[in-house]
């Protein structure tokens, strides 16, 4: 956790949620530079709709999203409210689930994942939760204080879910950065050792 959010590492870290501003329900070239950082190519012509204020389509849905508890605490009112501003980012051109994904954990953090493509069956529940963690029954208090005791003290301000994302990305990617994170660590690769 230190070294994907430490500045002199080579990983988005603390880029994702901190370059420009970050209005709540506007989409700017800051915000899909920052979602850029996590491995998305945003096409030219997504990027025109995006930013095209007077077509007005993501900041006309995103005030629908309230974004204030995780997917585990969230209503199903909150995690429907979603699903709108979701099929739009679908039908943009050369976007997907993982483009749709980072952009949504940019402008929500605390209720929407990063997740990479295809990780979405069982609907909006599973797409919003990563790992499942609205179906594991009800831990003691003392669980957030474990996930979060690993958080390094510049990621002071990063979500629990930004810091259970990242978690997951460690110990399950396949990617070179992963890959060294483990090495570096002491983790053991996917499929060794304990999970």
């Amino acid at each position: 956790m230190a070294a994907y959010f430490s500045p002199e590492e080579d990983f988005a870290g603390l880029s994702f949620t901190c370059p420009g501003g970050n209005p709540r329900d506007a989409v700017t070239a800051s915000g899909l530079l920052a979602v850029s950082l996590l491995d998305i190519a945003w096409r030219s012509e997504a990027v025109r709709q995006l930013l095209d204020t007077s077509a007005a389509m993501v900041p006309g849905l995103l005030p629908a999203i309230p974004g204030d508890a995780g997917p585990r605490e969230a209503p199903d009112e909150d995690l429907a409210a979603v699903d709108p501003l979701w099929e739009a980012l679908l039908h943009m051109p050369g976007a997907g689930t993982a483009t749709a994904s980072r952009l949504l954990a940019r402008k929500r953090p605390r209720l929407c994942p990063v997740s990479g493509k295809g990780r979405h069956p069982g609907g909006r529940r599973a797409r919003l939760d990563p790992g499942g963690i609205a179906h594991v029954p009800a831990r003691p208090r003392h669980t957030r204080a474990e996930i979060q005791a690993p958080r390094p003290p510049p990621a002071a301000t990063v979500t629990v879910l930004r810091i259970l994302d990242v978690a997951i990305w460690i110990r399950h990617s396949h990617s070179r950065a992963a890959s060294r994170i483990r090495r570096d660590s002491g983790i053991p690769e996917p499929g060794h050792g304990r999970p």
